[in-house]
């Protein structure tokens, strides 16, 4: 099977975050196994990207549409956005980022009509979640090699789409091994002397943020630290207990001045942030959604519910069983080692190679 030499990444997110930087660290490793590389995404997303791109060269197209677009003038919109790309630099194969499963389908029209094989690999696949018509006329003319970040997501994304069990592939996140960094909390201008909760995500009520004051007043005199940006930081700054940090570039470096990091997430995929954790040595609290693709989530971390008392006991818990939390801590840590960033991005590429040879 031969793989392809030139490959195009289409990002169409408005923001970086989980599902744009995965398929930037994807890109980067083909790029190290010596394709040609491009990133297709919007002039933010590139800027924010930065360094992240490493060889890879950034493709600024406006493929995210205005909000008051409807489902086919969107998609329609960002087809057209792509296709001249498509048309001057004739790609061998494309990676679609899919943060949510329809976000991409105007890239995987135009991808079809260029006739360049693709790959989309779906991030965010949620069980509630039902195709209106409008995008289940527009997938039936799609048939990209299909995938998701875990095998629930992607058994969710057949019944979502209606394709055949296994129709869809799993690719796991994953991350490259990485020893723990020393704490220095004054870095980032936290107290010392008191236990930290940290969470790293979008500031979000998907992502539990909403949940940060209620958290804080039920653990002081240890404070709950955020880092990251959203449309509900504006509500917390200044919240008791409670510490807004913004976007954190470094964040294994933040998560080393935890005591434990939460996640407490209504739906997920395979979120960094808690392989960035297990990775840092540091102790999880999590909800069963954000840790559903970890084999026994009860061995590597303390499960939570989306409430701020539940919240408050788990992280006492952690404090008051040093044992307990030392253990949970190394098999999370065992569970990131046999799934690392080398493995996805081999992964990755031969089901690239699987669908240029289709």
């Amino acid at each position: 099977m031969i793989a392809p030499e030139r490959i195009l990444a289409v990002i169409p997110s408005p923001f970086l975050g989980g599902a744009e930087l995965q398929t930037l660290q994807v890109a980067r490793g083909l790029a190290g196994m010596g394709a040609e590389v491009a990133v297709a995404a919007g002039p933010a997303v590139l800027e924010a990207a930065g360094a992240r791109l490493g060889s890879c060269h950034g493709i600024p197209l406006p493929l995210t549409p205005e909000p008051t677009f409807g489902f086919t003038a969107a998609h329609q919109c960002q087809a057209a956005a792509l296709a001249p790309f498509l048309a001057a630099w004739r790609p061998d194969a494309a990676l679609v980022c899919c943060p949510l499963p329809t976000e991409a389908f105007g890239a995987l029209g135009a991808l079809r009509d260029a006739a360049v094989p693709c790959l989309a690999v779906a991030h965010l696949v949620r069980t509630d979640w039902r195709l209106a018509e409008s995008e289940r006329a527009w997938l039936t003319g799609l048939s990209p090699g299909w995938a998701a970040v875990s095998e629930p997501s992607a058994r969710r994304l057949e019944l979502l789409f209606g394709l055949p069990f296994g129709r869809a592939a799993a690719i796991p996140n994953g991350l490259p091994p990485r020893a723990p960094v020393p704490a220095n909390r004054a870095r980032f201008g936290l107290p010392g002397g008191v236990p930290l909760l940290v969470q790293v995500g979008r500031i979000e009520e998907r992502k539990g943020a909403h949940l940060a004051g209620p958290i804080a007043a039920r653990i002081a005199p240890a404070r709950m630290v955020l880092a990251g940006e959203g449309p509900l930081a504006d509500s917390l700054a200044g919240a008791p207990g409670v510490d807004l940090l913004g976007w954190v570039e470094d964040v294994p470096a933040l998560l080393a001045c935890a005591d434990a990091v939460l996640l407490a997430s209504e739906h997920e995929g395979v979120p960094l942030v808690l392989q960035e954790a297990a990775w840092a040595g540091r102790p999880i609290l999590a909800t069963r959604a954000a840790l559903e693709a970890w084999p026994e989530a009860e061995q590597v971390a303390r499960l939570v519910r989306r409430d701020p008392h539940d919240i408050a006991r788990a992280f006492r818990a952690t404090l008051s069983d040093p044992a307990g939390t030392a253990a949970r801590v190394a098999r999370a840590r065992a569970a990131v080692a046999d799934w690392d960033e080398a493995a996805m991005i081999r992964r990755t590429a031969w089901l690239l190679a699987v669908a240029a040879a289709r």
